[in-house]
């Protein structure tokens, strides 16, 4: 960190301890992500040792040690192609009928649309209904994976080579651009044939600057992002970038408008930020420093002037009058140790993404069953990676789709299709039978809301008549019932009625020594998600939540393994964003939570020392034993948050509090859960101020989460996951991905672009916001993270995996390190599958699972089962 960063952090830490001694609040524009001055906990001194991790809630910054990187080779191991032949006989050809009995908790709000799904009920659908380009499917030995071509005719064919001087080609670039060849058998369930035309019609769509459809950032985000795809997503839209950590402007640069203010080269507008949260002073805004810091280090005589010309957002607009205004301001006073040249630094620019035509974005017809796709960046690993990134598909089919469209201007009004006024447009397709189209191995044939879905055969489906699915898809029909219970489940499956079913911590007594039992690894975390917004929690009373004292109390409150092991039936405990399933070596099968840069990283968090001075004698010592259970340093802690709370104005320091606790439904699960959290928070709350004054109330709320997306839930359980073998796009899409809670992030009210993230990389000091970081990680190459002496850290894709990894656990740190969530265990599940078939494998294969429907074969007909279940089963 440079010495004039250091100075202004320092400045900010007196400014805030005096507000502590006085015993004041204030109201901040930009106020800090915790949306209070008061803080008891010290924060940093002095810039920590490269090692060391620190969080200054005060200034919400995170040190987070230092990174020594080396660079990653373009290129990649080898993958296999051979497939597993499964069972001669049990596949489409047998003549028999064979139906697998399924069920799901509930299908409200299910959406399976390809261009708009988002959970794993919206999946189970789109798995049945549709395929990729490739597949990824049980090795021919049946321990591992091999891909197969899909959709696609062939494997893809990198050809950079040919489009040297277009798209951002290079000459002796490669890995950038790959021709797909088209299956040319692949059609709609009623014929209607899937060409070249079919992938551009539905590439547009999904990318529709209007539309906002939820998966457009599988093409514009992540390190397989499409030439273009995003400028082309963002068109027409305005967004403000900081000069000083991206075009860095300078006067001379700029050009005058014809009303007085200065214009970017590009002709928008450029402001001064007066009390604008800026990268300079790691999330802060000069209006924090000048009134905190006063003439002691400013020049005073313009500020009130200036303060005086800015708008709502704390920007003025710059021209020479408040150019004047801030130079006086900032150079005036020898203190403050800045001359004309630190001006850009506080500056902020409008960027208006312009209006792009399809052409230009890296998605290119070059036959009537033939595309080429050129992305941002190289694909590393591609023999892998890219069939993997082009696993999923995203066709909708136009007549269906066009129909099922709805248009509105700017406000709400229904408008035509050719109207000129149209602001929103959305659609229902894929929320029912009459609004979906298959393409896959089945078709939906009935649907009742929580009811009832059934699938059958898709007869047009190429796999049933190409001669390379011999061995596959012996089921002909999929009839799924929605039961909320798991208790009525199990007595179903018991009965015959369904052929799989999910245990609980329970259920293993009786069931856990069965033949028919099956364990699924999951990539999901269960984690206690909190409100933090103080506005929010205002009016309910729960505000204390605002306090990182009080959620980290909470959470050292909580033994993991004792919740995993009482409530789920193979879930273990969890500590991290990111569980053991996330893989960063395709090749190798290479754990991301098995590296040192993960394991360190939650060691730093639930303090565990290791070492010459520490508790533990090396890294994985101190490891294997977090159990993240603290209930001595939670009382403490909670004692703090009391003395806080009140000081905020959180708490009158004697009324009950709380907090709300929404549950999907009261079955008994949930109620033993939330019973054992009451208790934590209770148990932590005694010898405090606190004691007998705070508890957990049990909401059931079947839509919970979108009541956490508007700020009105207190708490909640989420679960976030999948993509295991793409870990780092896990922290931008899941939890960075709005500010405000509106978007996927649940942790309402936990601003990521206000939290500054420094990382000492090669000896260089990088410091960026949280969100800005996350994006980096997520191979988005429009950001990018400058260090102290100018330097710009490398696209991350072109590190090597350990640096990558090693980078992103100190991102994963971060977020944690702010208790806005708390990671409660690791998915696994437990089942038991029939007497009636079963899957291929009955040990989870990586990636693949158990090998699925695809490969699921019967014991049984249809009408053998019956006669079966009606003597008796037993498990």
């Amino acid at each position: 960190m440079n010495a004039k960063k250091l100075l202004a952090l320092l400045l900010a830490v007196v400014m805030v301890f005096g507000l502590v001694a006085c015993g004041e609040t204030t109201t901040e524009t930009t106020a800090p992500v915790e949306t209070t001055p008061v803080e008891t906990t010290a924060p940093v001194a002095n810039e920590p040792s490269a090692e060391q991790y620190t969080v200054d809630y005060a200034t919400n910054t995170v040190y987070t040690g230092s990174v020594t990187t080396a660079m990653g080779e373009v290129g990649g191991g080898e993958v296999g192609y051979d497939v597993y032949a499964g069972v001669e006989g049990k596949d489409y050809t047998d003549p028999e009928t064979y139906t697998m009995n399924d069920y799901i908790g509930g299908t409200t709000d299910m959406n399976w649309s390809p261009l708009n799904w988002e959970t794993n009920d919206d999946s189970y659908v789109l798995d049945l209904t549709t395929v990729g380009f490739y597949g990824f499917v049980l090795n021919s030995t049946g321990d591992g994976w091999s891909v197969t071509c899909e959709l696609a005719a062939e494997l893809p064919v990198d050809v950079t080579s040919e489009y040297v001087g277009q798209y951002g080609i290079s000459e002796g670039e490669s890995n950038k651009a790959w021709k797909i060849a088209l299956n040319p058998a692949a059609c709609w369930e009623d014929g209607t044939p899937i060409n070249a035309d079919t992938y551009i019609y539905s590439y547009m769509e999904l990318l529709d600057p209007v539309m906002k459809n939820r998966r457009a950032d599988s093409l514009y985000a992540g390190e397989f992002a499409v030439v273009n795809a995003k400028n082309y997503f963002y068109q027409g839209q305005t967004v403000k970038m900081d000069n000083g950590s991206n075009a860095y402007y300078t006067l001379e640069d700029l050009t005058l408008g014809e009303d007085g203010n200065y214009l970017t080269p590009g002709g928008e507008p450029i402001y001064v930020a007066v009390n604008y949260a800026l990268d300079y002073f790691s999330g802060q805004t000069l209006q924090y420093y000048v009134e905190g810091n006063g003439a002691d280090y400013f020049d005073l005589t313009n500020w009130e002037a200036l303060v005086a010309c800015a708008d709502e957002n704390g920007l003025a607009p710059l021209n020479d009058e408040t150019y004047g205004y801030l130079l006086t301001t900032i150079t005036g006073n020898a203190a403050w140790g800045e001359d004309e040249s630190y001006l850009p630094n506080y500056m902020v620019y409008e960027q208006t993404y312009g209006a792009m035509d399809f052409s230009e974005v890296g998605i290119i017809k070059t036959g009537e069953y033939e595309l080429v796709m050129i992305t941002e960046i190289p694909t590393e690993n591609p023999n892998y990676y890219v069939p993997y990134n082009l696993s999923g598909s995203y066709l909708v089919y136009e007549p269906l789709w066009e129909s099922c469209k709805s248009y509105f201007d700017a406000n709400g009004n229904t408008v035509s299709a050719d109207s000129e006024n149209i602001a929103n447009v959305t659609t229902t397709y894929g929320t029912s039978l009459e609004t979906s189209v298959s393409y896959g191995p089945y078709k939906l044939t009935y649907f009742e809301l929580d009811k009832q879905i059934t699938f059958e055969r898709n007869e047009n489906w190429y796999g049933y008549s190409d001669g390379k699915h011999l061995g596959q898809y012996q089921t002909d029909v999929i009839s799924c019932q929605v039961i909320a219970e798991q208790a009525t489940a199990l007595l179903a499956f018991l009965n015959g009625e369904i052929d799989g079913v999910s245990l609980t911590s329970g259920d293993m007594a009786t069931y856990g020594a069965s033949e028919y039992i099956r364990y699924t690894p999951q990539s999901y975390t269960t984690k206690l998600s909190f409100n933090t917004d103080a506005a929010a929690l205002a009016e309910r009373g729960t505000q204390i939540m605002c306090l990182p004292s009080f959620r980290q109390a909470f959470s050292l409150a909580i033994d993991r393994s004792t919740f995993a092991a009482s409530y789920t039936s193979a879930g273990s405990a969890g500590y991290g964003l990111l569980n053991y399933m996330y893989v960063y070596d395709p090749f190798t099968g290479a754990a991301y939570r098995d590296t040192d840069g993960a394991k360190s990283a939650l060691c730093q968090l639930y303090g565990l020392t290791y070492g010459e001075d520490g508790e533990y004698g090396d890294l994985d010592e101190a490891y294997d034993a977090i159990t993240g259970y603290d209930m001595d340093t939670a009382k403490a802690l909670m004692a703090q948050a009391a003395d806080e709370a009140v000081a905020a104005g959180y708490w009158d320091g004697s009324s009950n509090i709380t907090i709300g606790l929404r549950v999907y439904s009261s079955d008994d699960t949930y109620v033993q859960m939330f019973n054992y959290l009451n208790d934590c928070l209770k148990a932590a709350c005694v010898g405090s101020a606190l004691e007998g004054k705070c508890e957990l109330e049990m909401v059931v709320d079947a839509d919970y989460y979108n009541t956490m997306y508007s700020g009105n839930a207190d708490m909640i359980f989420t679960t976030w996951g999948g993509a295991a073998y793409s870990p780092y796009s896990m922290l931008y899409q899941c939890y960075c991905d709005a500010a405000d809670g509106s978007g996927n992030q649940m942790e309402y009210g936990f601003d990521t672009t206000k939290v500054t993230v420094t990382m000492e990389v090669d000896g260089e000091m990088f410091s960026d916001n949280l969100q800005n970081w996350a994006l980096w990680a997520n191979a988005d190459t429009s950001v990018q993270i400058k260090g102290e002496n100018g330097t710009v850290l490398e696209t991350f894709g072109s590190y090597d995996a350990d640096t990558r990894a090693n980078m992103f656990s100190k991102l994963e740190y971060a977020y944690l390190a702010y208790y806005t969530t708390t990671p409660m265990y690791y998915r696994n599940s437990a089942s038991l599958v029939s007497q009636k078939g079963d899957y291929a494998v009955t040990q989870y294969v990586d990636l693949i699972g158990f090998a699925g429907v695809q490969f699921y074969t019967y014991n049984y007909t249809d009408a053998q089962w019956a006669e079966v279940c009606a003597a008796g089963l037993t498990y």
